[in-house]
């Protein structure tokens, strides 16, 4: 009899560590899966993001230098520019938006300086920038960082 409850304790022992084992496989498991759906998620998001961000970067930018004769699209040393100008304490400034390698630049600087595309401050990830204006209408093609296009399209409110 004792060599019975012996073997049957043994099954019970080994029987809890099997399922203890077991335990730790799948909450292994699971963490792994769920660490998975997350960094899918996060990037799912920051592909998104970037569109949008670039998107609402361009038109605050416009919508906020929006007067007359202030905004123009200039060809600057090759590089598709969208100039906004204005005037602070007497002195004219230009803010310049283009793409130069890989990002959205901006660079803030007087009107009587020269274009330089490194000067600039980069904003978000985007290959491309095409800036065209027809009458009133200002409209940006973007590409984000992600390859995504964008297209930005503000009627100017003042007069050109």
């Amino acid at each position: 009899m004792d060599n019975r409850k012996m073997v049957n304790h043994s099954m019970q022992g080994v029987f809890v560590f099997v399922l203890l084992g077991l335990f730790a496989v799948m909450s292994t498991l699971m963490v792994l899966l769920g660490a998975q759906m997350y960094r899918n998620t996060v990037d799912h998001a920051e592909a998104n993001n970037g569109g949008r961000l670039l998107g609402a970067y361009v038109r605050s930018m416009i919508r906020a230098e929006d007067a007359a004769q202030s905004v123009a699209v200039e060809n600057m040393d090759g590089v598709n520019t969208l100039a906004l100008s204005e005037e602070i304490e007497g002195e004219e400034y230009v803010t310049w938006l283009y793409c130069y390698d890989g990002q959205l630049y901006e660079q803030f600087t007087g009107a009587d300086r020269d274009f330089n595309p490194a000067s600039g401050t980069a904003i978000c990830p985007a290959m491309a920038f095409r800036a065209t204006l027809e009458g009133n209408l200002l409209t940006v093609d973007m590409v984000d960082g992600a390859g995504e296009i964008c297209t930005v399209r503000v009627a100017l409110r003042c007069a050109r």
